[in-house]
């Protein structure tokens, strides 16, 4: 649990979210300005019935104008200036589908759970209990700000080369399946359950771990990208050697957006697991995922079979 706990703080104090940060500079410094704006009008107000104080008429109404002017301009200096220094240019709308699958179990992300919320992670990356990663804004840095790591560290889990730890629900396995089959053993899963610092479940493995019983049965973290190709309907698979460094593709409709399949298990090349929305489209696996009688204008994609190892 120690352990856990440290990779978890290590993770969050690395995190760097320049947007985020000038965002909620500019709505406290509105907030304040609000405040002041009250009392000004308040005072005003006062003197307009008072006519002992004429002469505070004019620096009182300076006032109310520098205090709607100033944070005006701070905000619209704000917007200009993260846009400036961003890579993207300006807000983006990415979507990557992902998946995580521990011993043969599909794994649930933690359901939003703060008040008013439909999300977790931050207001530009974050999860809507859809699997599947939105990247809804400034993108600063995209080596870090697109990152998977960036996104395991904002919905409160981490990823590392040895380690993986899962925000989850208290009921840590996913109800909403597809044509995905599960084969684990649950009750052994069970096992690597934790919890963060505020009680709420974790599911944490690492390379090592084994997924039975039996300490032969050892399993690793692994990440297999399944990216579609506009050219001829097909997606290719890529096993991850860094799965944290898994960058977003710049599209907003999934596929062509990317799919990403994050599984503890025994080593292995490739995975069979699928995101469901490359799967509906799957020439060979559609009625498997919901497709009720196959249709060619929707199931028309395939998996084009490659040598290539990982990247």
């Amino acid at each position: 649990m120690y352990n856990v706990i440290n990779l978890l703080a290590s993770s969050a104090g690395q995190v760097s979210d320049i947007e985020g940060d000038i965002n909620s500079f500019s709505i406290k410094s509105v907030g304040i300005a609000t405040i002041v704006l009250v009392v000004l009008l308040v005072l005003a107000s006062q003197v307009v019935k008072d006519k002992k104080h004429k002469k505070l008429k004019k620096p009182l109404f300076i006032a109310i104008a520098m205090t709607i002017i100033l944070p005006s301009l701070m905000l619209a200096g704000s917007t200009v200036y993260v846009n400036t220094i961003s890579e993207s240019g300006g807000p983006v709308h990415w979507h990557t589908d992902l998946e995580f699958w521990v011993c043969g179990e599909e794994i649930e992300l933690r359901d939003p759970f703060e008040f008013a919320s439909n999300k977790v992670g931050t207001a530009s990356y974050h999860e809507h209990d859809d699997k599947r990663i939105h990247l809804e804004g400034v993108v600063i840095e995209k080596d870090y700000d697109a990152s998977l790591e960036k996104f395991m560290v904002v919905i409160g889990g981490a990823m590392s080369s040895d380690q993986l730890i899962i925000p989850t629900n208290d009921d840590i396995f996913e109800n909403d399946l597809d044509g995905d089959v599960p084969s684990g053993d649950k009750s052994h899963i069970q096992n690597f359950r934790v919890r963060d610092g505020d009680g709420r479940a974790l599911l944490s493995v690492k390379n090592g771990d084994t997924c039975s019983s039996s300490s032969d049965d050892e399993a690793e973290i692994q990440a297999f990208l399944l990216r579609y190709d506009k050219g001829d309907d097909t997606y290719s698979q890529t096993k991850l050697e860094e799965p944290e460094r898994y960058i977003m593709r710049d599209e907003s409709v999934v596929p062509p957006g990317d799919c990403v399949i994050v599984e503890f298990d025994r080593e292995k090349i490739r995975t069979e697991r699928l995101c469901k929305q490359y799967g509906v489209r799957d020439s060979s696996r559609c009625t498997e995922f919901g497709v009720k009688k196959f249709n060619p204008d929707l199931c028309n994609i395939s998996e084009k079979k490659t040598t290539g190892g990982t990247r």
